[in-house]
């Protein structure tokens, strides 16, 4: 046999190989992520919650008005936020209302007037619970879980 059909031989058995060893490593892959995302619906059980407006003197904002909560929900003036509310005192990115590690979260998102939690200004986020009242500008809104 001569060198070039021997080298040829090697070349395509490191090459078979070399695939064989990549497809090995993208099923593993697949399989780890298959499972990872089996654990994450599990660990998900999602929280639904909604916020209910108690007191308002915004135009467009009703008491008794309510929003569904998304896992993340984002509140202020501008359009982009989940909840939005042309309220003169909110800022444009106001807060955050976020779904994490199995509790509901409150974080002020460094508002020009702050983010009220009971009636007390948040500094650091903060986990909410039923009943708490979640106050920006003269905006008043209840978290209510199902």
């Amino acid at each position: 046999m001569s060198n070039d059909v021997v080298l040829l031989i090697l070349r395509l058995a490191a090459s078979a190989a070399l695939l064989g060893f990549v497809g090995a490593i993208g099923w593993m892959l697949w399989q780890d992520f298959q499972q990872s995302a089996k654990v994450a619906v599990k660990q998900s059980v999602f929280s639904r919650g909604r916020l209910v407006v108690t007191e308002s003197d915004v135009e467009g904002v009703q008491p008794g008005q309510s929003w569904v909560l998304q896992p993340v929900t984002k509140l202020g003036r501008a359009t982009t936020n989940t909840i939005v509310i042309a309220e003169p005192f909110a800022s444009n990115e106001h807060a955050l209302v976020a779904w994490r590690g199995g509790q509901w979260w409150l974080e002020d998102l460094k508002s020009s007037n702050g983010t009220l939690l009971n009636g007390v200004r948040i500094q650091e986020p903060t986990v909410l619970s039923a009943g708490d009242v979640i106050g920006f500008g003269r905006v008043l809104m209840r978290l209510e879980i199902e």
